[in-house]
């Protein structure tokens, strides 16, 4: 099993490098093609929110200069593609060829990025997103989201910030639910590649159904030699738990099943997901 395919969506350039940093290093841990995505803003989709007690020409003109603005961010978007291209020695490519290697291509479509990403996504082996800032339009966290919670693939959040080659030293935040054990399976590639396997396990008051030594014992029958790594947290701390502990670890990756409590839940309680997705300086591999 090997990730051969990787989605990147790029809204600007600002935000580019980390993400296409990001799926670059995976990409060469499995020698994947990359296809990075630019959705440009479709104006027309402006209306129904612009229209009302607005005449004509202020509509007109708002439309303009969101057709504008669009096309110089795509302009930026490319160029830093390219650069980052050439001073990585990546060849782009369109189609697959015997040989290649490691390949990344362009892609320029029109739209809502949210909506494309949830639909396109779905035909790629895992997506590479950015980590959402605070009081920052981009990377946009209802991208993020679709991409979580709508094509049905992992994905691989990067930080702000680019940083050194990820998945030697790999840490589970092992919860024994649904979401953890699909995450979990979605990144045996990276696990079997890795130096260090750590299952973080919680002694909170939400107990785990399944015990941190059945997963450490059916990890070895993919020859990875995992280690449990105990420690308490109260439930409601647990997010910012996993990420202590993983640091603890030296983790260069945090693997996580999201939203495993009711997004009700989260967004009223709070959460074990949006906590990471909000503080995380490592990669995070994400299922739901």
């Amino acid at each position: 099993m090997r990730y051969r395919t990787v989605l990147a969506p790029i809204g600007a350039p600002e935000i580019g490098s980390s993400i296409l940093s990001a799926a670059l290093q995976l990409a060469r841990a499995f020698g994947a093609h990359v296809d990075v995505l630019h959705v440009r803003p479709d104006p027309r989709g402006l209306v129904p929110y612009t229209g009302e007690g607005m005449d004509g020409s202020m509509i007109e003109e708002i439309m303009d200069v969101t057709e504008r603005e669009g096309g110089e961010r795509e302009t930026r978007s490319r160029e830093m593609f390219d650069a980052f291209a050439a001073e990585n020695g990546i060849r782009v490519a369109d189609e697959p060829a015997a040989g290649e290697g490691v390949t990344m291509s362009w892609k320029t479509t029109v739209g809502r990025e949210d909506e494309v990403v949830a639909t396109r996504g779905r035909i790629y082996d895992i997506i590479a997103v950015g980590r959402p800032l605070k009081d920052a339009a981009l990377p946009s966290p209802i991208t993020l989201e679709a991409a979580l919670l709508d094509t049905g693939r992992p994905i691989l959040v990067a930080p702000p910030e680019p940083g050194e080659a990820f998945g030697r030293s790999i840490a589970i935040a092992w919860e024994g639910s649904p979401e953890a054990a699909r995450a979990i399976a979605d990144a045996i590639p990276l696990l079997e590649k890795a130096d260090s396997v750590t299952i973080l396990s919680a002694k909170a008051a939400q107990v785990s159904p399944i015990d941190s030594e059945d997963l450490r014992h059916r990890l070895a029958w993919h020859g990875i030699e995992g280690t449990v790594q105990g420690f308490e947290s109260p439930a409601s701390e647990l997010g910012a738990a996993f990420l202590d502990q993983a640091s603890r670890a030296g983790a260069d990756l945090l693997i996580k099943g999201a939203y495993s409590q009711s997004r009700l839940r989260q967004l009223i309680l709070g959460g074990r997901t949006r906590h990471i997705l909000a503080h995380a300086t490592i990669p995070v591999l994400l299922s739901h």
